[in-house]
């Protein structure tokens, strides 16, 4: 009680005019994910990379870091993005951006495109780009899936202020004890892809999630943390699993176990995201703590504080939420470990490829995974990578190939030459863990000689 009386008091000076927000419905919500704006088939990437200080191997300074997006901006005549008097990016007139996460990770969000190269071209420009401004400022971006040296202690979180209510919400949330790894020291590549409408949605994401752990472990790339090797080959992705109970468990296991004769995704995938503990909201350009007090279903029956639940308000809250294949207007693709362009590039063919097979043929060859096992091989990915028998037929390495396959066959010759990262891994049974552990990699030194 006493917390809500100081929420309370801390609003009295906000100006709302509440009969601006409109009573949000369900109708409304289902309408967002169906009304698509692209009928042709697009793909997005979002990569991320751990930034270091050339000299100590530290996390890089924001001091640093914001002049670098400075620097970048003032070349490209890209828009600085600021939160209060703190630059956190910049963006193109295309909506193509570069943004900085929790721990000063830097982000590289492509706006979609029809084909892998062009998502090569605009990549490599950027990367490039953006690797030379660094040298100036004794600055390395690294592809790696977590800070290899700093602890969460060392790493002071970005001034934004979505970052630091989510700082203080999320570690004390059921199994939320990592968040704070989370925001601070992990690094990952997520790869969105285009769905045509409910059905579509569906298969799709039931087929994406059913080989999310195998995908995972084929990206395992962060098994060396705080200068020391860990017993995980996947530190990053055995983080995400402990950053909210709520937020980041597979719940699509109550949206695939429902009898639904119109398989109406929309429907199921909102009613799990409604329940879930809100953060907070943003209103009048403030961002208003509400710290899991009340789930999305009770905010939008009930209010907040006056203010009511419009779209924005669920938009907001549903990239909150945190799971290993997320739906928006497109499909999110999200737990891999950060690593080479290289390798990014071949996960967007790799998507590309299995995104134009007849999901519902997809799920047929695989029949042999279920929902319900997922989360435990996504636990055991994030610990052996790739190596791990699902039953005494069939290995995490068969179905990998099997995946890959699928993929390969499904693309032109000039998308199928991006494959070769995996197909090169496939041939050595080794993933980048396996390379690092093998070669002993032990310090945050060796990790970057070895990786530039």
């Amino acid at each position: 009680m006493q917390k809500l009386l100081e929420k309370k008091e801390t609003l009295t000076n906000l100006k709302t005019d509440y009969k601006s927000y409109k009573n949000l419905s369900k109708n409304e919500i289902k309408y967002f994910y169906s009304k698509k704006k692209n009928k042709d088939f697009l793909i997005g990437l979002e990569y991320e990379r751990i930034s270091l200080d050339k000299n100590t191997l530290k996390t890089a300074s924001y001091d640093k870091i914001s002049k670098i997006i400075e620097h970048f901006a003032s070349i490209t005549s890209w828009a600085l993005i600021y939160d209060n008097d703190t630059i956190i990016g910049a963006i193109s007139k295309d909506n193509t951006s570069i943004s900085l996460e929790p721990g000063c990770q830097l982000e590289i969000s492509l706006a979609p495109k029809k084909s892998i190269l062009d998502i090569d071209i605009q990549l490599t420009k950027i990367v490039n780009l953006l690797d030379n401004i660094a040298k100036i400022y004794d600055v390395i971006f690294l592809g790696y899936g977590i800070n290899p040296q700093d602890s969460v202690d060392e790493i002071e979180i970005l001034n934004k202020t979505r970052y630091k209510i989510m700082n203080d919400y999320l570690p004390n949330c059921p199994f939320g004890e990592l968040a704070p790894k989370m925001m601070r020291q992990s690094a990952g590549i997520q790869v969105n892809i285009d769905y045509k409408d409910n059905f579509d949605a569906y298969y799709k994401l039931k087929f994406f999630n059913l080989i999310m752990p195998f995908v995972t472990g084929l990206c395992a790339n962060s098994p060396l943390e705080k200068n020391k090797l860990s017993d995980k080959k996947s530190i990053r992705a055995h983080i995400w699993r402990y950053t909210g109970k709520e937020r980041c468990n597979l719940f699509y296991k109550n949206i695939f176990s429902k009898l639904l004769p119109s398989f109406n995704l929309f429907d199921n995938y909102i009613d799990e995201i409604l329940d879930v503990p809100m953060i907070f909201i943003e209103k009048n350009g403030n961002s208003i703590p509400i710290e899991g007090d009340i789930t999305f279903r009770e905010y939008m029956k009930y209010g907040y504080m006056g203010f009511s639940a419009d779209i924005y308000d669920y938009i907001l809250h549903q990239s909150l939420v945190f799971p290993d294949i997320r739906l928006k207007k497109y499909i999110e693709i999200r737990n891999h470990d950060s690593s080479s362009t290289k390798m990014a590039l071949a996960l967007c063919a790799l998507y590309k490829g299995l995104s134009s097979i007849n999901p519902k043929k997809l799920l047929k060859d695989f029949k042999y995974l279920k929902i319900n096992d997922i989360e435990k091989y996504n636990e055991i990915a994030a610990n052996k990578a790739l190596d791990f028998n699902i039953n005494s037929n069939i290995s995490a390495w068969d179905v990998i190939i099997a995946i890959l396959n699928q993929a390969k066959q499904a693309l032109n010759s000039k998308d199928r030459s991006y494959l070769a990262p995996i197909f090169e891994i496939i041939k050595t049974r080794k993933t980048q863990s396996d390379i690092l552990i093998d070669y002993n990699i032990k310090s945050a030194k060796d990790l970057v000689e070895f990786l530039s």
